[in-house]
């Protein structure tokens, strides 16, 4: 006999994944969609799991709906705008019924999960440094200033955060994943603005991953664009661009390529956890706060340097 699908309702449109959300759910066939609300008055009585797909300042309340109601809940990052938010929304996340979690797709990524066990495994050596690069176009081509997602430069409605923000909180996650209980501490930023834009346009951090440097770079113009992760060892080096893997191990180079990240993987990650079927190690709230903290240190220690420095004179880009 077959078992009952799960009931998922998506509360808020406002997200660009809101798409890749509904199509993981319809692809699933141990879930239904049984509601997109937006405005929330209330979580679906049908519902058996949620996904919180508002802008980030809509987090808040409705992630106290989701709790009161007891439901699975798959929340899109940032979890909130702030460490402090962030904090009190992770504390309300422990507090929970039931598992709640945030999107953070590039865990599921299989070419990630394939550097991950490299560098588990040991075959990498103790790690030396890491670069990690998260980018797209999408300031540059009008897709962040469009109906849909024009909230995303409101630090009202988004958080001051940015683009450093945006992608960048993948990369930090990604760091807290790849080596779990490793300290991360911010040892400099550099962030880019525009003077027609109220957030951060992209930009670089420096920061010490419990004794290794790493450096992480995130951006909304750059072409093409894309994710890029180079972890360098004592035995050797692995590098992910999207889908590709590169490993060079005991002096041989192999490359595999595999399916490229896509926001949609945690939605099904998700879903099948709830099943029973863990397929990811899904983001705990002790995550949610480290990115937190490391991002909003990431904006101070860059505001503080933009302080002591001069700007030197010199034309806007036409964008």
């Amino acid at each position: 006999m077959s078992l009952p699908r799960t009931r998922v309702a998506v509360l808020g449109t406002a997200h660009v994944h809101l798409p890749d959300h509904i199509a993981a759910v319809t692809a699933d066939d141990g879930a239904e969609l049984v509601a997109v609300q937006d405005p929330v008055e209330a979580v679906p009585d049908q519902a058996d799991a949620l996904i919180i797909c508002s802008t980030t300042a809509g987090h808040r309340d409705l992630l106290h709906h989701a709790v009161a109601a007891g439901l699975p809940t798959l929340v899109e990052k940032p979890l909130a705008a702030d460490a402090a938010e962030t904090a009190a929304l992770a504390a309300l996340a422990c507090r929970a019924g039931a598992p709640v979690t945030t999107a953070m797709f590039l865990r599921c990524a299989p070419s990630l999960r394939r550097a991950a066990r490299l560098l588990a495994d040991g075959d990498l050596g103790e790690p030396v440094a890491a670069d990690l690069s998260f980018s797209h176009a999408g300031l540059l081509d009008g897709t962040l200033t469009g109906e849909t997602a024009a909230w995303m430069l409101d630090p009202r409605l988004a958080g001051p955060g940015g683009a450093f923000a945006d992608l960048g909180v993948h990369l930090v996650d990604l760091l807290r994943w790849l080596r779990p209980g490793a300290e991360i501490a911010v040892r400099g930023s550099v962030l880019r603005h525009h003077p027609d834009r109220a957030v951060n346009i992209g930009g670089t951090a420096l920061l010490d991953w419990d004794g290794v440097p790493a450096t992480v770079q995130a951006d909304w113009t750059t072409r093409p664009g894309g994710l890029l992760v180079r972890l360098h060892g004592t035995r050797g080096t692995v590098t992910v661009r999207d889908g590709e893997v590169a490993a060079h191990v005991g002096g041989r180079w192999r490359v595999e390529r595999l399916a490229p990240p896509s926001a949609g993987d945690a939605t099904t990650a998700f879903l099948a956890a709830l099943r029973g079927r863990e397929s990811w190690r899904a983001p705990d709230p002790a995550d949610m706060v480290t990115c937190a903290v490391t991002l909003e240190e990431v904006l101070e220690r860059a505001a503080g340097v933009s302080a002591g420095t001069r700007r030197r004179p010199g034309r806007s880009p036409g964008w």
